[in-house]
């Protein structure tokens, strides 16, 4: 049962900040060092300093990036920079945006507390594996802040799409949050403040199951978080701001504004014989057919993509296009106890693939040894002619009906399968947990 909570978050105030687009975030874990200090320089008030704060060689356990980010949260909350609302409530929230050029789209969900559920309890589905080092960063983040700024991406099945009718209904009058990102998305976010819409809500949603589809590392930082609190018998104060809840954003499956990018593969510290000998290699898998560029590799890759397996190389300034040869060559060194659904994934492809030919195992993928990522196929092309990187691997994204399956199986897709766009901000509803001071 998927549990839904209202809650008093806290909002920036529009009197203290007169353009709410100045001090949001994208997600930590898209923040680069070029876009920390940018967003450091936009705003005295962004919330970087809380999701994502600068680290120095002279931090101590004292004064570090966990404790400046709670010394951050409480001058924003003595100042009234953040305020909360005075009544519990749930946040529609929108996105308006197009991607390379495309259509118009718009993203509709909702926010709110979702209730914690350990992982094989049935409500809460994980599609996708974790990072140690992420989970470790936010653990200490939430350990020092007691708050949740970040908001994990939760699916749901809604095929008549009766939850986002239900708030579209009493959402009549402007948003209270709009503002631009600089990818030129449109945020807009109202308040809705009405416990009988929340009844409506909560019972609609009742009997759903939630995949998460973005926010894993939050997810189950937030399981990790809520044991240790559990272990130390630390009791929070009346309300639904609690440990046993996360602030999650929640989105139908079938939303049409809903879009699944590709996250691409950067390869980096392989011998140096093994990345020159890298075409020959693939030879024993695919088929390697050249292009001309970059987009003419992107239209190769894309074309008829039902049945096959395509993916895209760049390396030594040439492209090419990878077609699976032989399926079944790749599914006999797969997982035995993997689903038909699990061995037919791109990204189960190509990492076994790259394990067979280039030693690079899930350890390997778990402590990013050999391999980053990027979303931007164009990005990735540079950071390998910047020699940052040896070559690149191109994906095409997984599709949503392939995630409800691989989280339906009780399965998790490798890390970095699916990229969801647009990314849910960061520091448009805060939620401070309820927990006494001295508890922390």
């Amino acid at each position: 049962m998927a549990g839904i909570y209202p809650f008093r978050g806290y909002r920036y105030n529009r009197e203290k900040v007169a353009d709410v687009g100045l001090v949001f975030a994208e997600p930590y874990d898209k923040i680069t060092p070029e876009l920390q200090e940018k967003y450091y320089r936009r705003h005295p008030y962004n919330i970087v300093r809380f999701s994502k704060g600068k680290t120095t060689p002279q931090d101590t356990p004292a004064d570090n990036q966990y404790t400046r980010a709670r010394a951050f949260l409480d001058r924003c909350i003595a100042e009234n920079i953040l305020v909360r609302d005075a009544r519990e409530a749930i946040y529609p929230y929108e996105q308006e945006y197009s991607f390379g050029g495309g259509p118009v789209k718009t993203r509709r969900g909702f926010i709110a507390l979702g209730g914690l559920e350990e992982f094989g309890e049935g409500g809460v589905m994980p599609h996708e594996r974790t990072l140690a080092g992420p989970k470790a960063d936010r653990l200490n983040l939430m350990r020092a802040t007691a708050a949740q700024t970040g908001l994990i991406f939760m699916l749901y099945p809604d095929p008549a799409g009766a939850v986002m009718d239900a708030l579209s209904a009493a959402a009549l009058g402007p948003p209270e949050i709009e503002a631009r990102d600089d990818d030129g998305v449109i945020h807009r976010v109202r308040v809705i403040d009405d416990p009988s819409v929340h009844r409506t809500v909560q019972a609609l949603m009742a009997d759903k199951t939630l995949f998460i589809a973005d926010g894993h590392h939050r997810y189950e930082t937030a399981l990790n978080y809520r044991r240790e609190m559990r272990e130390r018998g630390v009791r929070c104060s009346p309300g639904n701001e609690n440990y046993d809840t996360h602030i999650m954003a929640f989105i139908a499956m079938e939303d049409p504004g809903l879009t699944i990018l590709p996250t691409h593969r950067l390869l980096h510290h392989l011998p140096a014989g093994q990345a020159a000998a890298l075409p020959e290699l693939l030879k024993r898998f695919f088929a390697v057919e050249r292009r001309r560029g970059l987009d003419e590799m992107l239209a190769g890759m894309a074309a008829d993509r039902a049945g096959e397996h395509r993916f895209g190389l760049y390396l030594g300034g040439e492209f090419a296009v990878l077609a699976l040869k032989d399926e079944a060559a790749v599914t006999a060194l797969m997982r035995k106890d993997a689903s038909a659904d699990w061995k037919r994934l791109d990204v189960s492809v190509i990492h076994t693939v790259l394990e067979a030919l280039l030693g690079i195992d899930r350890k390997r993928l778990e402590d990013e040894a050999h391999v980053a990522y990027d979303r931007y196929a164009d990005a990735a092309v540079r950071a390998v002619d910047g020699g940052a990187f040896q070559a690149a691997v191109f994906l095409n994204p997984t599709r949503a009906p392939e995630v409800a399956k691989i989280a339906g199986n009780g399965e998790r897709m490798p890390q970095k399968s699916t990229d969801f766009y647009p990314k849910l901000y960061t520091g448009l509803v805060v939620n401070a947990l309820n927990i006494p001071a001295g508890a922390r």
